[in-house]
């Protein structure tokens, strides 16, 4: 029916007339009196659910929840061409003989939602609504529809929800999936659709650039996922509470990038890993796989991720899981206990660095196959738990291989039950607050290979015996920072797998044990800033993997052995690289030397390690690197770092340090040193730092070192030097300070030499005038190089590039390249300028 208004008085009796015949013959019962209000007494846009523009014109019929009874026929209300919204939530309507609607029909929403609205659905009727952009059939009885590709709904829709009916074939969702262009909006949860999706890629969420939501959740949906089913522009895709079945692995998610939430749980997937293309859904905040037949579930890693809040309790339900990892998200809350310890199968336990809380978790016991528990980098507090090691119900031993609380606030002393873990081979409780003594237990761990224990409060000795009794396991005894007292035991020698042996910032005394050199694999070696008195042991020469000797701030006598460079073009940094270091570095201050260390850093936050470390050492100059150390040579190396400061070394400097061709840092400073500064030290090719000061050194600085093209950092102040600072290399660009308190040097930064105001006798004006233009010349050259190798070649050029990777290195010697170019020009037009 349509019906043509001449003028405004008759469209507005007309409107009026079509609004009561909607009254009068399609609603037969208002019990709640919602449109009672209806009637010729009044205006039409005060009545109830009535919204008209300033114009008077209806633009809105709202009856939501209204509870009215009746038969909906569509002509009577979609004739008001101003009609835009039909909204009917919540009412008892059916659908009419008449379903059809006006051509002239306006309407963008259109909500049927909870009626009673049963059979097919004509979709063909709403054909000429081409604005329809909202339309809820939800919460009815439609069993289907008829609609074809020339019959459905436009490409205006935006949203569609038929949720909540009794759609049982697959046509209606198919026809949605392959016509979703601008779709944002698709709701077919809680149907009765039964059958498989389609494998065409028409029918993949990928053709749907617009669509954010797709809910098909709590249907009889069967078969595989189809391949590449989720599109970039969804966000929220709820699967769940069907029958889908097949490998998860094989879920493609190669167009995820906005998926934000996926719900997979209460299906039929199967399957022991997770598909590798996960890894594109960059902001996937949750991710539901309960109730599917995953229980042969064996290895999960989400690590690295930005997930927060808790591990959701289904997770208990993977009684096959063997490996959770985890790591470097934003996790907190108690699901280690309410989760996790439920874990019967569970053998890897890995979440560093997230944000639990509270004490940890002694349910963690009741996972009895547990091998590797990593809690570092978390904020727990309270004691070392005593159980972990507790025999089973079986009465078998504890499988803990490795326990890992570095980084946390633990405190108390360290339980003597972890002795009964004999199968534990590795012990991080690093940065925590623990004190006392280590247990005698501990030690005598059979398998024991990382004690790793810095950065507490720890007092006691290292007993005795350590490495007998056939127990030489141990690699790694890293107890730096602490307040262990005693002396280092003769039965260290034992320990013959050593390669990083750091007792640094503690209270030893004694002499350091000749047993020392039979670690063949030795690669790090620091006993700094203890109280060890006697002499440096020459048998450490025979450590062959020796790459880091740091034996300052003690109180050694006696000479530098010579010994010391027997191991120069022999070492291999295999058994050191790859592992997480921190470097402390001095920034040029030379009052501050000692805090040139290297720590240990698996498992601890940088943030927290670097308040720590210049704390401890409160040096305004100090710098931290951290990394990994790659191979940097397979059999040919060298010791790379030599600290012997602040000790009470006599005796001259063994010439043959200079054949040290790796060495980059050389701290000899601080002690009673006599004797000239070797010549070999023009070899040391590598070197950034050379400190020397506070000695008694004669002589001249040999005029070799000007080769020492990484030098960066250098102090001979406070000796008995004297003749001329050379003019290579970059000596005039180190400061007036590192060559102060030398009586008899001279030239720049110092005073000029007295040779160098007066030209010799013989020479004639002209000689003399050529041999001061060479002088300025030179100066001027070197002073260039100097000042651009000085400040570009920074040290971390040069330990950083050699010592942490291989790309580094390379475009650091193609900067050399360059730097060499340009001195070159520069030189070249100074001379030209002279001429």
């Amino acid at each position: 029916m349509i019906i043509t208004i001449y003028d405004a008085a008759s469209a507005e009796e007309q409107v009026v007339i079509l609004l009561m015949r909607f009254k009068n013959t399609q609603v037969y019962d208002d019990p709640n009196n919602f449109i009672s209000n209806w009637s010729n007494s009044s205006s039409h846009c005060s009545w109830n659910g009535i919204t008209c523009s300033r114009a008077g014109h209806v633009t809105s019929l709202n009856l939501t929840n209204a509870g009215l009874v009746g038969k909906l026929h569509l002509p009577t209300l979609t004739t008001l061409t101003t009609l835009q919204h039909i909204l009917l939530h919540g009412n008892y309507f059916t659908k009419g003989n008449n379903f059809s609607v006006s051509s002239y029909c306006n309407l963008q929403s259109l909500d049927f939602s909870k009626n009673n609205f049963s059979g097919m659905f004509p979709f063909l009727d709403l054909v000429p609504c081409h604005n329809l952009s909202y339309l809820n059939l939800s919460q009815n009885l439609i069993t289907g529809t008829d609609i074809t590709e020339k019959t459905g709904f436009g490409a205006s829709l935006l949203q569609l929800d038929l949720s909540r009916n009794q759609i049982s074939e697959t046509t209606l969702l198919s026809y949605t999936i392959r016509n979703c262009q601008n779709l944002i909006f698709a709701n077919f949860s809680d149907n009765r659709i039964s059958g498989q999706l389609n494998e065409t890629e028409t029918e993949t969420l990928v053709s749907c650039k617009k669509l954010t939501t797709f809910d098909i959740s709590y249907n009889l949906l069967y078969g595989e996922i189809p391949h590449g089913f989720v599109g970039d522009s969804v966000k929220l895709l709820d699967l769940s509470y069907n029958n889908f079945s097949g490998v998860f692995s094989r879920f493609d998610f190669s167009h995820c990038r906005s998926l934000v939430s996926l719900s997979l749980s209460h299906n039929a997937l199967s399957g022991t890993e997770f598909p590798s293309s996960l890894i594109n859904c960059q902001v996937l905040e949750t991710l539901d796989l309960s109730y599917n037949e995953l229980n042969s579930l064996v290895v999960l890693d989400i690590s690295e991720n930005n997930l927060s809040g808790e591990l959701p309790l289904t997770f208990g339900n993977c009684s096959s899981l063997e490996s959770l990892n985890l790591t470097k998200n934003h996790l907190f809350g108690d699901f280690l206990s309410s989760v996790v310890s439920k874990l019967s199968s569970l053998r890897y336990l890995y979440v560093p660095f997230n944000n639990i809380t509270g004490i940890v978790p002694l349910s963690l016991a009741n996972c009895t196959q547990l091998q590797v528990l990593d809690l570092s980098s978390n904020a727990f507090t309270g004691s070392i738990p005593s159980v972990f090691c507790f025999r089973n119900a079986a009465n078998s031993p504890s499988a803990l291989e490795k326990i890992l609380l570095a980084g946390n606030y633990l405190s108390g002393e360290i339980p003597a039950e972890l002795g009964s873990c004999k199968n534990l081979r590795t012990i991080d409780f690093s940065f925590n607050n623990l004190n006392g003594s280590i247990p005698l237990q501990i030690w005598s761990l059979p398998n024991l290979s990382d004690m790793i224990i810095w950065a507490n409060n720890l007092t006691g000795e290292i007993p005795e015996g350590i490495c007998g009794h056939g127990r030489g396991n141990l690699e790694n005894l890293i107890l730096n920072n602490n307040f262990i007292s005693g002396s280092i035991p003769q039965s260290i020698g034992n320990c013959t797998n050593m390669i990083w042996l750091s007792l640094t910032n503690n209270h030893i005394t004694g002499e350091i044990p000749a047993s020392v050199g039979n670690l063949n694999q030795l690669a790090i070696l620091q006993l700094g800033q203890n109280l060890l008195t006697g002499r440096i042991p020459p048998e450490l020469g025979k450590c062959r993997s020796l790459v880091w000797l740091d034996l300052s701030s003690n109180k050694l006598i006696g000479t530098i052995p010579s010994e010391l460079s027997n191991q120069s073009g022999l070492t291999s940094s295999v058994s050191f690289a790859g592992r997480q270091f921190a470097l402390l570095r001095n920034m040029h201050e030379t009052s501050c030397s000692s805090a040139e260390q290297i720590v240990e850093f698996q498992g601890i936050r940088a943030e927290r390690l670097e308040g720590y470390l210049i704390v401890q050492h409160s040096c305004p100059s100090i710098r931290i690197y951290t990394g990994s150390t790659p191979n940097t040579f397979s059999k040919n190396g060298s010791m790379i770092y030599l600290d012997l400061s602040n000790n009470s070394l006599s005796g001259s400097i063994p010439q043959n340090i200079g054949s040290l061709t790796y060495l980059q840092v050389l701290n000899l400073g601080q002690n009673e040193l006599t004797g000239n500064i070797p010549d070999s030290f023009g070899d040391l090719k590598m070197i950034g730092l050379l400190y020397l000061s506070h000695n008694k050194l004669q002589g001249s600085i040999p005029s070799s070192l000007g080769r020492l093209s990484f030098l960066t950092a250098l102090d001979v102040s406070n000796n008995n030097l004297t003749g001329s600072i050379p003019y290579e290399g970059q000596f005039p660009s180190f400061p007036s300070s590192s060559y102060e308190n030398n009586s008899g040097l001279c030239g720049i930064p110092l005073s000029p030499c007295a040779t160098q105001n007066h030209s010799p006798d013989f020479m004639t004006d002209p000689e003399k005038k050529e041999t001061s233009e060479t002088g300025l010349f030179m100066l001027s050259v070197w002073f260039y190089i100097s000042m651009v190798l000085g400040f570009i070649i920074a040290f971390w050029g040069v330990v950083l590039s050699l010592l942490v990777k291989d790309s580094w290195r390379h475009n650091y010697f193609r900067l050399l390249n360059n730097i060499a170019d340009w001195v070159y020009v520069r030189a070249a037009l100074l001379k030209a300028r002279m001429r």
